[in-house]
Formats: structure tokens, sequence, C-alpha cells
């Protein structure tokens, strides 16, 4: 059967129509949590009076990663999508250009400004997100973890080796959550582990006496030092140590272990594990490890068993619950992946290192939007998704900024799909109750 296509006019027409009218939740969010006037009163880097401001210079560049476009250049996709500004309320929005020479202007105390910014949203945000996981899972996720951010080209300042060779950045960050509650922008070819100490503190202050706290780590930061800054604050943790030389003196301890020394961690026996105590050489106390046994690859039987090694702060737990708690660690690797990918952040657009931090401290207010969006103004199914749903079912669904009666009105299609109308409806409903809510008293 031959399928023949109807035939179809191109024209073009004036209504205001836009490919991202979701984009008025992220206004809706960004006026909650004070956004604008919070870069407004942060720093002042232009030097006329013309042009875009300086809020509306980050406004744009922060509302354009929130779209999902990573790059400078996306900017002007929101320039000539008049609808779209009318929607977020910008006036002015530069060219990339202007944009990346504005990027450029960011010294260190307008940079520190810049991440005051940061947590002040997350300040705002993270109640809900503590609240949400402490109820699911009965404690509060910590992550820490660290990225090679790769560049192309011989002049971007400050790029060095990364791990796997190549030349780069190290973007470190923590998240409470899926919540980016801190990032640094380093220099390729330092400490893999660089600033852990104050990202940690931040997050910390962030979090108050609200717990118990589990930190989850990968090998970076098997470290006597975090370990007693981590007993310090008083949150569990739990560290993925895989480094042979690190893992040598356990794994021979359990090589001699016999079977009824092994807890079944899995119903169908195909994971065991158990306690081991040790004090790895000059540090001061012993250490508890989880020592995870694996006899299976899948549904293939390995020929030797394999042995994953995972310091811990309580053997008062059952070994299981342990386990579950420091696996969880993979579905925040996920988080720190979202912004990178769904943001595209993984190509900084400056060969500036300011200009590069400046830009990933906006992908990360962008990220804490998104996240607003979808705490403050979805329902709660919504929660289990990723950023990048709620960017391609929610912020970019289609819709027409039509003027009747002196108001503006927004028209989605009913096209739609079935979960994004129910978000639409949800979100918008959610606005109405906070627009007649009574003000806030202290």
């Amino acid at each position: 059967m031959t399928i023949i296509a109807k035939k179809i006019e191109i024209d073009f027409t004036d209504d205001r129509i836009t490919s991202s009218g979701g984009s008025v939740f992220l206004s809706r969010a960004c006026s909650l949590l004070s956004l604008p006037s919070l870069l407004g009163s942060a720093f002042r880097l232009k030097v006329r009076e013309r042009g875009a401001s300086d809020a509306e210079m980050m406004l744009s560049l922060i509302y354009s990663l929130a779209n999902g476009d990573g790059a400078i250049s996306d900017v002007d996709r929101l320039s000539a999508d008049r609808a779209r500004q009318e929607i977020l309320g910008l006036d002015r929005v530069p060219g990339h250009r202007r944009l990346g020479e504005y990027l450029c202007r960011f010294d260190e105390s307008s940079l520190q400004s810049f991440y005051q910014v940061a947590r002040a949203l997350c300040r705002q945000v993270l109640p809900e997100v503590i609240e949400h996981e402490l109820s699911e899972k009965g404690y509060i996720p910590v992550f820490m973890d660290g990225s090679g951010i790769e560049v192309s080209g011989d002049y971007f300042e400050g790029a060095g080796k990364l791990y796997d060779g190549s030349r780069g950045y190290w973007l470190h960050g923590v998240f409470v959550g899926t919540l980016w509650t801190a990032q640094r922008l380093w220099p390729g070819g330092v400490d893999v582990a660089r600033g852990w100490k104050e990202q940690l503190k931040e997050t910390a202050e962030l979090i108050g006496e609200k717990g118990p706290v589990w930190a989850r780590f990968d090998n970076a930061y098997y470290r006597k030092s975090v370990v007693e800054y981590l007993d310090h604050l008083g949150w569990d943790f739990s560290i993925s140590v895989t480094n042979k030389n690190n893992k040598r003196p356990i794994t021979e301890v359990v090589n001699a272990f016999d079977e009824e020394d092994w807890t079944p961690i899995k119903d169908d026996h195909t994971e065991h594990a158990a306690f081991i105590y040790y004090r790895p050489a000059e540090w001061k106390e012993e250490q508890v490890y989880v020592v995870v046994r694996s006899r299976y690859e899948g549904r293939q039987k390995l020929l030797f068993p394999r042995y994953t090694v995972i310091l811990v702060s309580r053997d008062d737990l059952p070994l299981r619950e342990i386990v579950k708690r420091h696996r969880g660690k993979q579905g925040q690797e996920n988080a720190l992946k979202g912004p990178l990918i769904h943001l595209d952040l993984h190509h900084p657009p400056c060969q500036r290192l300011r200009a590069n931090r400046a830009f990933y401290t906006a992908g990360q207010i962008a990220q804490i939007l998104l996240v607003a969006v979808q705490f403050k103004l979805l329902p709660q199914p919504a929660r289990v998704h990723s950023i990048r749903t709620i960017i391609r079912d929610l912020i970019r669904a289609g819709a027409k900024l039509v003027k009747k009666s002196r108001k503006l009105i927004l028209k989605f299609t009913k096209q739609l799909p079935g979960r994004t109308l129910f978000w639409i409806n949800c979100a918008a409903d959610r606005i109405e109750k906070l627009s007649h809510a009574p003000p806030l008293t202290c």
C-alpha cells in the first residue's frame, strides 16, 4: 500500500506562537524565588545604561539554559521569540556576542556574589526537597562527585590534563536529593577532590539541623580528612573503595572467610556481604567496611567471586540496608549527569576560566529553577522524573499568546499529551493559589 502525503502549503503568520509556552512556569518560579531582585543587587558589571541590564543579561542566559539550550548562541533563539520574551517578562535580550563579552567581565568578587545568589535560591527550594527525601527514604541523601569537562582548542585558560589524558576542566558538585546545592569549576590538572570541604560546608549550612543525613562518595574521597570532617558534621556516610592498594588488606581478610561468615543481601543468594574492621595506615581510629561478594555477572556465574569494598560509618544497620543506601549513589550520579546532558553543559563556551565559572553557575541556577517548578508547582508524582522530562513535557509545550480585553492569555493546544495537560492544569492552579496567598510574616 502506497501512502501519499497530502499537499501542504507553506505560509507565515503574525500570531505570537512559541514552542516554549511552559516557560511561563519558569517565570513564575523565578518570581517566587525573587531571582530578578537577587541578580539586580548581586553585582553590577555594565558600565553604560543601555541595552539589557545586568539582571536581564543573566536571566536571558538562565532561561535559555533551563530550556535545554546550552550554547551561548542559543540566546538568539530567545531574542527572536517575542512571545517567549513577553511570557518571561524580559524587555531586552542580548545577542550572543554581547552576552559572551559580558561573561568575560566577571572577576572573583562578582563570582562570589553570583555563588551567593545560587545559595539563596537553594535555601528556598531545599526544604521541599528534604521533606520529600525524608518521607520517601527516611534520610537525606547527599552526593558529591566531579566530572571532567573536555574542551576543544588550545586557547582555553586553565585547561589541563584530565584523568583520561584529555584536556579540560574539573566540575565538582554536591547534590541533596536531586537539587544541585554547590558547584565549582576548577582548572584541569588539579586534585580530583579539590575544594571538597568548602562545598560540603556550604551544603551543611543549607541543611542545618535537619537529618539524618547519609552522604555518598566515590573512591576520590577515600581520605582521612574527609572522614574526620563528616564525623564532625555528624553525618552518616559510605565511600566506595576501588583503588587496588586500598582494597588489598581488606580482601586478604575476606579470602579466609568461611561460608557462614557471609550474610545474603539478595533473596536469590547471588550476593553476600560482611562487616570488616580495619585501621588504614596513618588513620587514628579503626574503620568499618562492608564487603559485598558477587558470584554472578547477570545470569553468568563467575569463575572467581568479585568483591566490592565500601567504607561506612555505621554497623548497627542491616547489611542489606547499608548496601542499598550506598547503591542509591547511582541515582544521584544521574542527577549530576542531568545538568551536563539535559542542559547541554558539556561544552564551556568561553576561553576565560572565570567566564566559564559564571556560565556554570548560571547552569546551576537553571537547574534549581527547574527543580523549583517540579517541587512547588507540579503534582507529587512528577518528582520522580528527571529535569529532561520537565523540559521536554512542560517547558517546551507549544502555546499561543493572545491579548483579549486588555489581558494576556497563553493558550496551550489540547493536542498535547495527557500528562503535559495534567501538569499544566496543576501548575496553573498552584500559581493561582500562590498569587492569592496571604503575605508571609515573621
